[in-house]
């Protein structure tokens, strides 16, 4: 789980680093708002593109294999983005960088659902979660040093060559990260999956000093032959499941996206200089932080459902509100409240997501899951932003940004379902579903 945290970490900071890029990349190639708006897109782009077959790929030939040869391919594009000439080379060279890190996003927290135990998926996801707002915290603050103002044509630049750093990180994975069990018995595997578990167990013993309890029988029979078939998600019962989730994904990661890519360049239509907006960035993205650990700490107590509709409601509130206020301290704090719950709930979408799909499809149906999300939230979402921002305002953009989060919750509280201390079996079973006497939510 330490590697996962650490493959996260390095990915987010390259995620960062359109916001906080932009502004420069707009003023030294005169970008016009259409190519600001397929600028800010444009590694999303890859994103969606390369994550639905890189899902597929995750269950045919592993998640290790995924993880480590998309990180490997994402870290040297966004090195070579550094080196690029013009804003042609640029565009092209992220949207291939958006395609190898599409392939390595679903990977963690796919792990973390197929090696947690179910009284702790949750929590540990939002601990791998939380490096991701670490790595979304460091690209603005180095901007805030490396780019000092737009006519700095060398910050940006070497902002991208550090995004080479993660090659570093594909050696350890080769070295120390094993393939998940679940995926290897999956595949009938069973002689290597034994040999793994036992390397598990023998750790686990040593650590306790004594053997571990007995092995806790569970229930196998509830994920049927038919989940063999990544179609089986377009199907009943798991279409309605899948349909809940995309809506879910795209609603709530459109706050992020809001937050992400657009946040220094509306600070500073709102009257801040430069420095200003990637200090007041920096801040508002690290206040994800602690939003993640409070959701990793309840999450396994209230229930995902509660979780993510609380998180979402706060935050699509504070979004509207911040469209209309000015002054540092509004802005402040009601960007910092936006991003606590706006970003702080991410990880209980991820396993909530993880959770509804058998393993022999989960990597196509979280990939599915998280590529249509982020079309809506990444693609469609910040290509619209720029137009808004210019013809209506602040207000307009994120009066649309808590709304559309508004929506997708309604959507889950209406068909969702809990899936809070299930066994992975039992939560990503396709067996008909019984609707609960008590509404989780109103159970919490």
């Amino acid at each position: 789980m330490g590697l996962l945290f650490l493959s996260w970490l390095i990915e987010s900071y390259d995620i960062g680093l359109t916001g906080s890029v932009l502004p420069s990349l707009t003023h030294q190639f005169h970008l016009s708002t259409g190519m600001k708006s397929f600028t800010s897109v444009s590694a999303n782009i890859g994103i969606v593109i390369g994550i639905v077959p890189a899902g597929r790929i995750a269950d045919h030939f592993g998640r290790r294999k995924v993880l480590i040869f998309g990180t490997l391919a994402y870290a040297v594009l966004t090195f070579a983005v550094g080196l690029a000439p013009n804003i042609e080379s640029i565009l092209s060279l992220r949207i291939l960088d958006g395609m190898a890190m599409g392939a390595v996003f679903p990977i963690p927290y796919i792990y973390a659902s197929e090696i947690c135990p179910h009284t702790s998926r949750g929590r540990f996801t939002g601990w791998a979660d939380s490096c991701l707002s670490v790595g979304y915290f460091i690209s603005p603050l180095l901007a805030l040093v490396l780019i000092p103002n737009v006519e700095n044509t060398t910050g940006w630049r070497i902002m991208f060559l550090l995004g080479g750093i993660p090659v570093l990180f594909v050696l350890l994975a080769i070295r120390y990260l094993p393939e998940s069990p679940r995926w290897l018995e999956a595949r009938g595997r069973f002689a290597e999956c034994e040999t793994l578990l036992r390397g598990f167990e023998a750790r686990a013993e040593r650590s306790i000093g004594g053997p571990l309890p007995p092995v806790v029988p569970i229930d196998s029979s509830v994920a049927t032959p038919a989940t063999q078939n990544w179609r089986a998600i377009f199907r009943q019962p798991l279409r309605r499941r899948a349909m809940t989730l995309w809506v879910t994904f795209g609603g709530t990661f459109f706050i992020f996206y809001s937050i992400q890519t657009f946040m220094p360049t509306v600070i500073t239509k709102m009257g801040f200089t430069l420095t200003s907006a990637f200090g007041f960035t920096a801040v508002i993205v690290g206040v994800s932080i602690p939003g993640k650990l409070l959701e990793s700490w309840i999450v396994e107590r209230w229930g995902r459902k509660p979780v993510i509709i609380g998180f979402t409601v706060i935050a699509a509130i504070a979004a509207m509100v911040f469209g209309f206020v000015r002054g540092a301290v509004p802005v402040l704090a009601l960007g910092c409240l936006m991003s606590f719950f706006g970003i702080g709930v991410d990880p209980a979408v991820k396993t909530y997501t993880a959770e509804g799909f058998p393993t022999e499809i989960r990597g196509v149906g979280v990939a599915t899951t998280e590529g249509f999300g982020r079309l809506m939230s990444g693609v469609v979402g910040p290509f619209l932003i720029p137009f808004v921002l210019s013809n209506l305002g602040v207000g307009a953009v994120y009066s649309l940004v808590g709304t559309v989060a508004l929506l997708a919750v309604l959507v889950l509280f209406v068909f969702g379902r809990e899936t809070r201390g299930l066994t992975l079996e039992k939560s990503a079973s396709i067996e008909p579903e019984v609707p609960p006497s008590i509404d989780p939510l109103l159970a919490a």
